[in-house]
């Protein structure tokens, strides 16, 4: 048995134009009938507000709903839930991948303009019959592919908002610097009182807001791992 995912460009589509965004989402739910199709997205972006704006004036959506959405400290958003209603004129990729038999594992995401469909294939040559048929509607590659039987969870938008969250914006800062000014490397590019004196603060405050941001991450860490695991 193989796993892979595999990513097309859905040409002419909304999907393909949301390209020039930073931002990566999931469907949760969706359904297709009679040429309507009915989707739940959830997302986080940069700007949330442009990915909404791109999304309603799509030539094939007919209704945009925002069920749900989460902030920044400072007001600004971070993620959003949508309900989409849309028509198309031909039966969508997954949907097309279910009819001719394939068998897909989890929700399909979206990232970089590109829909992701992880399947569980026979062989390689089943998997050359579903880029194939992906193919039908645009550049479609084979984003990953495993001779064993693998999900790769990716922690959900609303979990990753919470970690966020979790860290204040001095943490934050001093982690971002950390981490661009070579910190974190092997061999340190850097010292904490480099850091210090870079930020304008004493070098036990640098340490402290260090040492909390990395906290919070692995208290992340470790309670996503145990979900995977199954243990939590």
């Amino acid at each position: 048995m193989l796993t892979a995912r595999l990513a097309v460009r859905y040409d002419g589509n909304w999907t393909a134009e949301l390209a020039a965004h930073d931002y990566y989402g999931e469907f949760l739910a969706y359904t297709f009938r009679n040429n309507r199709w009915l989707g739940l997205l959830v997302f986080s972006a940069d700007d949330v507000d442009a990915v909404i704006d791109l999304v309603r004036d799509a030539d094939n959506i007919d209704e945009v709903q925002v069920l749900d959405r989460t902030t920044a400290d400072d007001g600004t958003p971070r993620s959003a839930m949508l309900f989409i209603r849309s028509t198309y004129r031909r039966i969508p990729p997954m949907e097309t991948l279910v009819y001719e038999g394939f068998f897909p594992i989890g929700n399909p995401s979206l990232e970089g303009g590109r829909l992701h469909y992880d399947l569980l294939l026979e062989d390689r040559e089943e998997l050359a019959l579903a880029v194939d048929l992906l193919d039908e509607f645009g550049q479609a590659t084979v984003a990953y592919l495993s001779e064993e039987f693998r999900y790769q969870t990716i922690p959900r938008p609303e979990d990753l908002e919470s970690l966020i969250d979790a860290i204040s914006p001095r943490q934050l800062a001093v982690l971002a610097l950390a981490v661009d000014r070579g910190y974190f490397e092997e061999r340190r590019a850097v010292t904490i009182q480099d850091l210090a004196d870079e930020l304008g603060i004493t070098k036990a405050t640098a340490s402290k807001h260090l040492r909390k941001a990395r906290l919070q991450i692995l208290r992340f860490l470790d309670t996503y791992l145990q979900r995977i695991d199954g243990t939590e």
